[in-house]
């Protein structure tokens, strides 16, 4: 309901109440006035919780829009000055390196509890066959259990298809842990941290 529709409600009933005290009490002006200064104080209780209904309905409108990840996308276009495509694409290119070293448990709460990561994961390049098996191959020579190196090399190499330098990798991790850590809280942000290349 909106808050004028707060405001005419009340107003009708302060001159309902002030019309009934008038015709109960014989138009004693004492109790009219008692009556409008009640009927004054209905109508700012109506108008404060019509005020907070809207601004709860405002909250949830705002949680809602973020359902495509546009929060952390534009910490990361605003922090780092890359663009929108950018900043989604390599959001997403760090959670898919999540997801391949996190057990399917740790990653479901993450993804859980991340607005978007979805479109983010949709939005990473694809790493074509031969880099992919590169990038394992070089895990596998160098004894990485945890397939850090790996994923290293995988991300750079979406960062490269996103027109990214490796070095923003450096800087788009943090950022990225950090929005986590806000949403998920801090275990979340260190699962994260554990499976991604140091910055």
């Amino acid at each position: 309901m909106k808050k004028t529709n707060f405001i005419k409600y009340g107003l009708f009933v302060l001159v309902l109440s002030g019309m009934g005290c008038a015709s109960n009490q014989g138009g004693s002006g004492d109790n009219v006035i008692g009556s409008v200064s009640s009927g004054l104080a209905s109508v700012e209780h109506a108008a404060q919780t019509g005020g907070q209904m809207l601004d709860s309905g405002t909250a949830v409108a705002n949680a809602a829009s973020n359902v495509d990840g546009t929060d952390l996308t534009n910490i990361l276009t605003s922090q780092l000055g890359v663009s929108q495509q950018q900043a989604l694409g390599g959001a997403g290119a760090i959670f898919q390196a999540a997801q391949a070293g996190m057990t399917p448990e740790s990653f479901a709460t993450l993804s859980q509890t991340v607005p978007g990561i979805n479109n983010m994961l949709n939005a990473a390049p694809v790493v074509s066959g031969a880099a992919s098996d590169l990038t394992e191959g070089l895990s596998a020579m160098m004894g990485d259990s945890n397939n850090t190196l790996g994923g290293a090399a995988s991300l750079i190499t979406s960062f490269q298809q996103l027109d990214l330098s490796p070095e923003m990798l450096g800087q788009f991790i943090p950022v990225v842990t950090n929005y986590v850590q806000d949403t998920s809280g801090q275990l979340t942000a260190n699962l994260l941290q554990s499976v991604l290349p140091m910055p």
